[in-house]
């Protein structure tokens, strides 16, 4: 299955190339700006706003789930934990280990453990989300700029240097696909049989991306 994501990577990079070919060098250009503001923004603000976003929107759910989860359970945390199916296996897997030989944990102390392994989630969809926007409002300067290319002479050159440019987006978007992919897998480990992280390493594609992950941090 991996060369099904090297195949993957390879779509993804030459269409931006092409792209940006047919695009010219202005467009191009912008586009390429726009991408890396838009991921730069997207990081910062994604690591600033995902604890208070976590605790503004998702903190009391997820207390109100464990509670539920730990009386159902009669005290036993193993079985709470594992009850918890709203949360990724992965997740559960990880919580399971902090709680082992833990003594007496109140549901607020589980859901106080729970925050720092969920905050990379909300972390990835608030970059996803923000760096999606970013890029749209980018992408209407673009469309304005790909009209140099009827000007003659010019717009040859322009188109030229809008592939050379276009290899340069096309890493971009890898890199963000590869984003996405981890996330996936993160999220759905376990129960989809070809997006696992052991498949997705012996993609060449994903090795390369994937080495440039800002969200694997400790909180």
């Amino acid at each position: 299955m991996a060369w099904i994501y090297d195949l993957l990577f390879v779509i993804v990079f030459a269409f931006a190339a092409v792209s940006s070919w047919r695009k010219g060098f202005l467009a191009s250009l912008a586009e390429l700006v726009g991408t890396v503001v838009a991921a730069g923004v997207a990081i910062f603000a994604s690591n600033t706003l995902a604890g208070p976003v976590y605790e503004t929107f998702l903190s009391g759910s997820v207390s109100a789930k464990v509670e539920s989860a730990v009386a159902q359970s009669g005290g036993d945390l193993a079985a709470a934990v594992q009850g918890m199916e709203f949360l990724p296996a992965t997740v559960r897997e990880t919580l399971s280990t902090m709680v082992q030989g833990a003594g007496s944990v109140l549901p607020e102390q589980i859901t106080t453990a729970l925050q720092p392994i969920l905050l990379p989630f909300v972390q990835v969809l608030l970059f996803v989300v923000l760096c999606l926007v970013l890029r749209w409002i980018f992408r209407l300067v673009v469309g304005l700029l790909c009209h140099v290319n009827s000007v003659p002479l010019v717009g040859g050159i322009n188109r030229a240097l809008g592939l050379v440019l276009g290899l340069g987006v096309g890493a971009l978007d890898c890199w963000v696909l590869a984003m996405l992919l981890w996330f996936l897998a993160s999220v759905t480990l376990g129960t989809v049989d070809f997006l696992t992280m052991g498949i997705l390493k012996q993609s060449v594609g994903y090795g390369i991306f994937s080495a440039y992950n800002p969200f694997l941090t400790h909180y």
